[in-house]
C-alpha cells in the first residue's frame, strides 16, 4: 500500500505553515533537501509542514497551501511549481479559526482543481497548531475538521481523507500546557466520533499526535530533554501517509515518539454507549433515505 499510486492525481489541503511543529534530517527528500532546509529558516515554515507538502508533490498530487502567513505561502507555491507543465500547487490565504474562510478554502480548491467527488482524489491535512485562548483554539483544531467532513460528505460521495494533526499532549497533558491538550484530546475524540460515520461516505478520519519537536509551542522543553529524544519530521510525515495509503486505516490515532510510530489502543465501548451508537447509527441512515 505503500505506492506513490495511492497519491498520483490527487487534490491535497494543507493547513498550517508558519506555525506548529518542526525538526528533521531530511534523509527521505533527496534533491529538496536544501530547498528545505532554507525555505523553514528563511520564512519562519514548520518542516513537518513542508514535508508534507513536497512529499505530496513528489509523488503526483496537486497542493492547495492554506494558511495565514501570505508571502511564504505563494513563495512556496511559486517554488512547487518550478519545471512543472501545469500547475500543482497554489496558495490561499486562511485562517483556520475563521469559517467564512475555510468556506472560502473549500470553494477556492473545487475552482482550481475541480469538484470534490472523485474517490480518495482530495486529501485534507489539518495542520495547524496555534497556542491562544481556549475557544479560538479549539476552533482551529476541530472547525476545519467538521468542515472538510461535511464538504465531502456532500460534495464526494465516494471519499476522501482527513487527517487531524493532534498531539501527545493529547495523553499526556502538562500544567504548563493545559489549553493546548484539551484543544488536542478535543481533536482526538473528534476524530473517533466522526470516524464511526465517516465510511458511510467513503471518508476516513484519523489523526496524527506528534511528540517533542523543535517549534515555539515546545519552546520551553529545550534543554530539559536529551536531544536524541526529539521527534523526527520522518516519522510524523510517515505517519501522515499510512492514512493516506491504507483506505482501511479510520479511527486510528499515531502518536509520533522519537522511537518511531505508535498505534494508540481504547478501551471497547461500555455496552450503554455500544447501544446508544448502534441507535444513533440506524436513526442517521433513516434519516439519509428520507432525504
Amino acid at each position: 500500500m505503500n505506492t506513490a499510486q495511492q497519491t498520483n492525481g490527487k487534490v491535497a489541503i494543507v493547513t498550517g505553515a508558519s506555525s506548529g511543529i518542526g525538526r528533521g534530517k531530511y534523509d527521505i527528500y533527496d534533491e529538496m533537501n536544501f530547498f528545505i532546509y532554507m525555505f523553514r529558516y528563511i520564512n519562519n515554515i514548520s518542516e513537518n509542514y513542508l514535508a508534507i507538502a513536497i512529499r505530496l508533490v513528489k509523488e503526483g498530487a496537486k497542493v492547495v497551501i492554506a494558511d495565514v502567513s501570505e508571502d511564504a505561502g505563494k513563495m512556496l507555491a511559486n517554488e512547487l511549481n518550478t519545471n512543472k507543465s501545469e500547475k500543482i500547487a497554489i496558495f490561499h490565504k486562511t485562517d483556520v479559526s475563521k469559517w467564512k474562510e475555510l468556506i472560502s478554502l473549500f470553494d477556492k480548491t473545487k475552482e482550481t482543481f475541480g469538484k470534490i467527488d472523485v474517490g480518495l482524489d482530495k486529501i485534507v491535512i489539518n495542520n495547524a497548531g496555534i497556542v491562544g485562548q481556549l475557544y479560538g483554539m479549539l476552533d482551529d483544531s476541530l472547525e476545519g475538521t467538521k468542515l472538510a467532513f461535511q464538504y465531502m460528505k456532500q460534495n464526494d460521495p465516494q471519499g476522501g481523507v482527513v487527517i487531524n494533526t493532534s498531539s501527545v499532549a493529547a495523553f499526556h497533558p502538562t500544567f504548563n500546557v493545559a489549553v493546548y491538550a484539551a484543544a488536542k484530546a478535543g481533536v482526538v475524540n473528534l476524530t473517533r466520533s466522526m470516524a464511526q460515520i465517516s465510511q458511510l461516505f467513503g471518508i476516513t478520519v484519523n489523526a496524527v499526535c506528534p511528540s517533542v519537536t523543535e517549534s515555539g509551542l515546545t519552546s520551553h522543553s529545550i534543554g530539559i530533554l536529551p536531544e536524541n529524544w526529539w521527534s523526527s519530521v520522518n516519522f510524523v510525515v510517515d505517519a501522515c501517509f499510512k492514512c493516506i495509503y491504507d483506505p482501511k486505516t479510520n479511527g486510528t490515532i499515531f502518536t509520533v515518539w522519537y522511537e518511531g510510530i505508535k498505534e494508540e489502543s481504547f478501551e471497547n465501548y461500555h455496552p450503554v454507549f455500544q447501544a446508544m451508537l448502534q441507535g444513533q447509527r440506524q436513526s442517521y441512515l433513516k434519516s439519509l433515505e428520507n432525504k
